[in-house]
C-alpha cells in the first residue's frame, strides 16, 4: 500500500562513526528505522531516514546536535520478487511524474520503495 510519508533530511561533516551517531540518536528515542540512503559528497554526509516516528527521532537528533528537514515522499511495499519496482516504475512513468530520489529496503516476502517525484500524490495512485 502506498501512502505519503515524511523523510529526515540530514547533511552533516562527513567523517567516520557520522551513521553510528545519528542511528544512535534514533535508537535512544525508541523509534524503529524504516528505511536509509546516506552518501558521501565531498566533505559532507547526507543522509535521508525514514522512521516509524519522526517527531521522537527529530527531537533525540536536535539533541545530538544534527539539524535536518523533513521532505514529503511516498512509501510503497511492493512484493520482493523479480520486476515489481520496473512494473511501479513504469506506471509512475507512464502518469508522467519524475523521481527525483529514490531507494528500497527489502526482506522477506516484501519491499519497502521510498520515492520523492514531483507530484507524489498522482504517484501514490500508481503504486499497490
Amino acid at each position: 500500500m502506498a501512502k505519503i510519508a515524511k523523510e529526515l533530511q540530514i547533511q552533516t561533516d562527513n567523517k567516520p562513526g557520522t551513521l553510528a551517531r545519528a542511528a544512535g540518536c534514533i535508537k535512544e528515542a525508541d523509534v524503529s528505522i524504516q528505511g536509509v540512503s546516506a552518501w558521501g559528497d565531498g566533505g559532507k554526509s547526507n543522509l535521508y531516514v525514514i522512521t516509524e516516528n519522526n517527531t521522537k527521532a527529530g527531537e533525540s537528533l536536535r539533541k545530538g546536535g544534527f539539524t535536518f528537514t523533513e521532505q514529503e515522499v511516498v512509501t510503497c511495499e511492493l512484493p520482493h520478487q523479480v520486476g515489481s519496482l520496473a512494473e511501479c516504475a513504469q506506471k509512475i512513468s507512464q502518469a508522467g511524474v519524475n523521481i527525483d530520489h529514490c531507494y528500497v529496503t527489502a526482506t522477506g516476502p516484501k519491499s519497502l520503495w521510498v520515492l520523492a517525484t514531483n507530484n507524489n500524490q498522482k504517484a501514490v495512485g500508481c503504486c499497490p
